[in-house]
């Protein structure tokens, strides 16, 4: 897919979280995340996660190193070095790491949804992408998203 949006780098840091898989300690992208959504991944029923494309987002996901070598300002580059990611709520009253093995970019467009509908079974966006359907692609939402292969570890009872 092609990308036409650019961000500025913004300064807000990165928030990492240790974690540990397999005994060894990890670096996990730390995301608030509704129960719901956990649970959903616990059960199996959701193995895609979405994060809209924002500045938050940007400087957190984008691998700044790779992007800054890049011809093409609309190739973004996804930070490939970070494996896990530690879900949470607000005050740490449960959380959910997993491993991701995938992850990407998509426009909100007809193509993408099909091609997250069809690779991943995600389908929270089959009735959004129309209204966006008459407007350019550079003004289209977007969204990184990120394929869920494993539950690391959990503290749901």
């Amino acid at each position: 897919m092609k990308l036409i949006v650019s961000f500025a780098q913004t300064k807000i840091s990165l928030s990492m979280k240790k974690i540990l898989y397999k005994g060894q300690e990890v670096e996990a992208f730390d995301l608030l995340m509704q129960k719901e959504n956990a649970i959903d991944i616990l059960h199996g029923n959701k193995k895609v996660e979405t994060r809209s494309f924002s500045p938050f987002y940007f400087s957190r996901f984008i691998d700044k190193k790779k992007q800054k070598t890049s011809k093409n300002i609309n190739d973004y580059i996804i930070r490939q070095d970070v494996e896990f990611i530690h879900f949470h709520n607000y005050t740490n009253s449960w959380f959910l790491n997993v491993r991701i093995n995938e992850s990407g970019l998509f426009v909100l467009d007809k193509e993408s949804v099909e091609i997250m509908n069809n690779d991943f079974g995600f389908h929270d966006f089959n009735n959004e992408w129309q209204q966006y359907d008459d407007i350019p692609s550079s003004q289209k939402p977007m969204f990184y998203w990120f394929s869920i292969s494993e539950i690391v570890n959990h503290n749901f009872a």
